[in-house]
């Protein structure tokens, strides 16, 4: 009876590490799986720029070797949020959501200058409106959602003629509450982006444009940003993410005037956004796309600055109470100095 039982406990025994071995194995199987297919989470929003045409054609899918989870937001501030708690690896972010959120101490980091600004940006009037130079805006009623780059740019255009922005009736308002607002007259002019600024020129005209305000000391740009910890844990794939984005930039630079409408990117960029394909070429066109060498330099020489620049903005506007001594921390050149581009 001793052994019977000696036998019958060991066989439980037995029978016991056999089910956590199987366990163990499915558990770590189930974790591989998971790593194996997990995906790149890239944000995105209803900017025509570079990157949709990476999201149409597969650029980032093919350089990284993984899958690509794009995620559409409206909000950049959301996006910082979602890269902070995890949910998003990776997002194309602009100066003032950037600025804030990493003067409040979010550790996100620029590796990337997606694109700048340019002349698909602007501020636009009405033609009835009479205001035909600078100084005809004293008085008139401008509107811009504030804490955007249109409303930075707005403002350093008018520091640029000279104009104290308490002269102009500049109104906060949402970009889509704008287009109403126009129609009825109720607003002499807009800062606007992307297809609303091409909307808008069919009957009113572009007193400056976002390169202009660039050329005059003042660039917008929307750079791409992860967490602090990404770049430590996962440089394998930022590395080469950082490289086609740089390869893009430059096949793009030196192909571009062979673009057409009847491109296959740009058709089908325009059906992602819900665009004619002539509207999506324009606003494609009206970015400006930086190399290695200059996103280099613009690194190391200006975007310490630019930063310091829109953290006085910010604390001008009483959105933040204080500017930080640096900012060269959040910058993280290595993967554009280090990238390989033949």
């Amino acid at each position: 009876m001793t052994q019977l039982f000696l036998k019958s406990s060991l066989t439980q025994i037995k029978l016991q590490f056999f089910y956590i071995v199987i366990l163990l194995t499915l558990l770590f199987g189930c974790i591989s799986y998971q790593y194996a297919n997990a995906a790149v989470r890239i944000g995105w929003t209803d900017q025509v720029d570079l990157a949709k045409l990476a999201q149409v054609n597969g650029t980032y899918r093919k350089a990284l070797g993984e899958r690509v989870d794009w995620q559409q937001y409206d909000d950049e501030f959301k996006m910082i949020h979602d890269l902070a708690v995890e949910t998003l690896d990776i997002a194309p972010v602009g100066l003032i959501p950037l600025t804030s959120a990493v003067t409040a101490g979010v550790q996100v980091r620029i590796i990337a200058i997606s694109f700048q600004y340019g002349n698909s940006s602007g501020l636009v009037v009405q033609n009835k409106s009479g205001i035909d130079k600078p100084e005809a805006l004293i008085g008139k009623k401008i509107a811009v959602p504030f804490l955007t780059s249109a409303h930075y740019s707005l403002l350093k255009a008018l520091e640029h003629w000279k104009i104290d922005f308490h002269q102009v009736q500049i109104i906060n308002m949402p970009a889509n509450k704008i287009e109403d607002a126009w129609k009825k007259h109720e607003i002499d002019g807009v800062y606007a982006d992307g297809i609303s600024l091409l909307h808008f020129q069919k009957d009113g005209h572009v007193l400056v444009t976002s390169q202009q305000v660039a050329d005059w000391g003042s660039p917008t740009y929307t750079f791409w940003v992860v967490m602090d910890n990404e770049i430590v844990l996962k440089p394998y794939w930022l590395q080469p993410f950082v490289e086609a984005t740089l390869k893009m930039v430059k096949e793009y630079n030196q192909n571009k005037d062979k673009l057409t409408v009847k491109s296959q990117d740009i058709i089908s960029v325009a059906q992602l956004l819900k665009l004619s394909p002539e509207d999506t070429l324009t606003l494609l066109k009206g970015k400006e796309y930086f190399g290695q060498r200059e996103q280099s330099l613009i690194f190391t020489r200006h975007l310490p600055g630019y930063l310091n620049q829109i953290g006085l903005f910010l604390r001008g506007l009483n959105v933040m109470n204080n500017v930080l001594s640096d900012y060269l921390i959040y910058i993280y050149p290595s993967f554009i100095n280090d990238a390989k581009i033949k």
